[in-house]
């Protein structure tokens, strides 16, 4: 019998992979008017003007990126499962594992992002993933870029004040 595997899976995209599924976003929406789908847009003017952003944000604002890493949720196969929440749970943790190791290298960030979400749901999405089971999905991008340290004034404020807000502790 095969070993179980956890239920994420990392695709890491570099430069040109990273350009091809931003590409493959912008002719999801282009194509069949998906944008009016979306329901993000008033009209075909506003979509023109997010599309042109979007395109200028290629090698403008995603430029310096490094990588691209597509999280994706696997679902186990067989009779005997566990509930899906508790195997995006687990994927949500790995991430949070690659952020904690990242955090270690002071020139480098990172951050989890959803996506455009009509586009990152979309077969084409799959497809461009290798996203095989019909059950399997694509939770968004880590993003991982060179950042620059800067010394940040010292946060004085206690932090005792939210502490009840958020736990709640008993005996």
């Amino acid at each position: 019998p095969l070993p179980r595997q956890p239920p994420w899976r990392f695709v890491v995209l570099g430069k040109q992979s990273m350009r091809s599924m931003q590409e493959l976003t912008l002719r999801y929406y282009d194509e069949k008017e998906n944008w009016r789908a979306a329901g993000r847009w008033a009209d075909e003017e506003a979509y023109a003007r997010w599309r042109e952003m979007t395109e200028g944000e290629i090698t403008g604002r995603w430029g310096p990126v490094s990588y691209m890493i597509a999280i994706v949720m696997r679902r186990q196969a067989g009779s005997k499962r566990v509930p899906e929440w508790e195997e995006m749970c687990a994927t949500a943790a790995a991430v949070q594992n690659m952020h904690v190791q990242l955090s270690s290298f002071p020139d480098v960030g990172g951050y989890w992002s959803s996506w455009h979400s009509s586009a990152r749901d979309s077969e084409d999405m799959r497809k461009f993933l290798n996203m095989e089971d019909p059950e399997d999905k694509c939770l968004g991008f880590f993003i991982v870029a060179p950042c620059e340290t800067t010394e940040l004034p010292r946060d004085r404020r206690s932090r005792e004040a939210f502490v009840p807000l958020t736990t709640e502790w008993r005996d």
